[in-house]
C-alpha cells in the first residue's frame, strides 16, 4: 500500500534488507528524483542489481509492487524536493476559484514549454511519412494514454479513412496480431512500462510492422521493438499535476502530427475535411 513516508520507511527497515536491497535503498535515498523517473529496468541497472532485487525491495517496504513504490516516492517527495513545481501547480492552498484557475493555467503552460524543448522533430517527420504511406494507421494505448490514442483517431479520421483504435485490451492485442509491414502501429505509453503496450510493440516488431512508440522515457523496454521512439512529456511528478502535464504533452504532439499530415496531403486533406465537416453539420439543429 502506498505511503507518504517512504524515506522514513526505507531508513527504519534498512538494517533488515539484503545487500542487494541496500543498494537500491542507497540510490533512492540519494537520488529520489532520478528514481522517480526510472523504470524498474532502469533502476536495476543504476543500482547494479537484478529486477527481482528491486521487486523484493518494494516488498520489504510492504508495497504491492514497483508502481506502488513510485506512487509512494512521488507522495514522499511532493512536500520536499519538488517545492518549486508545487508553488506553480498545487491547488490545495488556493483561496478562490480564480487563483485555482491561474495555477492550472500555469501547469498547462509549463507542460507545453517543457514538451516543446524535448521534441525530436526528425522523429516527428519520420512518423508523418509512415502515416502517409501506411495501409492502416493503428493506434494503441491504455488509461490516460488510451484517451490520447482515441483523440488521435478522432482527429485523423477527419482527413484519413484508415485510422483504427479499440479501447478493449484484448481487442488491441488481437488487432496487433493481424497487422503486416504495410500498416503502422502508433503506441501511446507515457510510463513506457505498461505490459500490454510492450507486448503490442513486440508483436508488431516480430511481424515487421513499423512501430512508433510515444513515451516520456527513452529507456523503455519497448525501445528494442520500436522503429521510432518519440519522446513526449513534461517533467512533473505524479502528485504534482502530472495528469495535466502528460495529457497536454500528448495532445500537443497529436496536433503537430495532424498539422504536418494535413500540410503534406494538401488538396486531399482539404476535400476530406469538407466532406466530414458537412455530414456532421447536417446533424446540427
Amino acid at each position: 500500500m502506498a505511503t507518504i513516508n517512504l524515506m522514513t520507511e526505507i531508513t527504519s527497515r534498512y538494517s533488515k534488507m539484503t545487500k542487494a536491497e541496500k543498494k537500491v535503498a542507497d540510490f533512492v535515498l540519494s537520488s529520489p528524483q532520478e528514481a522517480l523517473s526510472a523504470t524498474i529496468t532502469d533502476l536495476s541497472k543504476l543500482c547494479d542489481v537484478g529486477e527481482t532485487s528491486v521487486f523484493r525491495f518494494c516488498r520489504t517496504l510492504s508495497l504491492k509492487g514497483y508502481q506502488d513504490f513510485k506512487l509512494s516516492l512521488a507522495l514522499s517527495t511532493s512536500n520536499s524536493d519538488i517545492g518549486q513545481k508545487k508553488e506553480l501547480i498545487d491547488v490545495t492552498q488556493t483561496s478562490n476559484c480564480q487563483e485555482t484557475a491561474a495555477r492550472v493555467k500555469e501547469a498547462y503552460m509549463r507542460a507545453l514549454e517543457q514538451t516543446f524543448h524535448t521534441l525530436n522533430f526528425h522523429a516527428i517527420s519520420q512518423t508523418v511519412a509512415l502515416i502517409l504511406g501506411a495501409r492502416t494507421i493503428n493506434l494503441f494505448g491504455f488509461g490516460g494514454s488510451g484517451t490520447s490514442a482515441n483523440e488521435a483517431k478522432n482527429k485523423f479520421m477527419k482527413i484519413l479513412p484508415n485510422c483504427i483504435y479499440n479501447s478493449d485490451a484484448h481487442i488491441q492485442l488481437t488487432q496487433a496480431a493481424l497487422l503486416s509491414p504495410e500498416d503502422v502501429a502508433i503506441i501511446f505509453c507515457n510510463s513506457g512500462i505498461t505490459k500490454d503496450c510492450i507486448e503490442i510493440a513486440h508483436i508488431c516488431h516480430t511481424a515487421k510492422v513499423p512501430v512508433v512508440f510515444i513515451t516520456q522515457f527513452a529507456k523503455t523496454p519497448a525501445a528494442q521493438y520500436s522503429d521510432i521512439l518519440l519522446l513526449c512529456g513534461a517533467n512533473e511528478g505524479p502528485m504534482e499535476g502530472g495528469s495535466i502535464a502528460n495529457k497536454t504533452a500528448q495532445l500537443f504532439l497529436i496536433d503537430i502530427l495532424y498539422a504536418e499530415v494535413y500540410k503534406k496531403l494538401g488538396e486531399r486533406a482539404l476535400e476530406n475535411k469538407k466532406k466530414t465537416s458537412k455530414v456532421i453539420t447536417e446533424k446540427m439543429m
